[in-house]
């Protein structure tokens, strides 16, 4: 029977893991992350960093969406909504990554804006939101 369990307490590894699969070259300096694992891998990780008070970034990686990402997503929800006291959280897609939007739009993020020729191929760049009302297990922010 496969083991699994959410991963609060390594930082470095889960952003890392995130890095390699969101294309991001540098390193999050600040951030905070967390992930999920199964049978002792990375499946699945979110990392925050540029928080002002009112906003941060979100970068998110899935090998493949589960009931753990979604324990995962619930967490992550909590964290930025309720601990962190944050009104939105913020992600950019470009906009050929199909997989990633429908997963993000099944979230609850909304697209904002679009960036047009700011992805790393020269495609759109789609700045998305995710508001504590319309994350998709309707979780209320208070």
């Amino acid at each position: 029977m496969a083991q699994t369990r959410l991963v609060f307490d390594e930082k470095e590894r889960v952003a890392d893991w995130v890095a390699k699969r969101v294309g991001h070259f540098c390193t999050w300096d600040g951030c905070y992350a967390m992930g999920a694992e199964k049978d002792g891998e990375l499946v699945s990780g979110i990392v925050w960093e540029g928080h002002n008070g009112h906003n941060v970034s979100s970068h998110i990686a899935v090998s493949k969406p589960t009931k753990l990402f979604l324990e995962l997503m619930d967490h992550a929800a909590r964290y930025t909504f309720e601990t962190c006291g944050l009104q939105r959280l913020t992600g950019l897609v470009e906009e050929d990554n199909v997989k990633a939007l429908k997963l993000d739009m099944h979230i609850g993020f909304k697209v904002e804006a679009v960036m047009e020729k700011a992805g790393s191929s020269g495609q759109n760049l789609l700045v998305l939101v995710l508001w504590p009302e319309n994350y998709f297990r309707s979780y209320k922010h208070g």
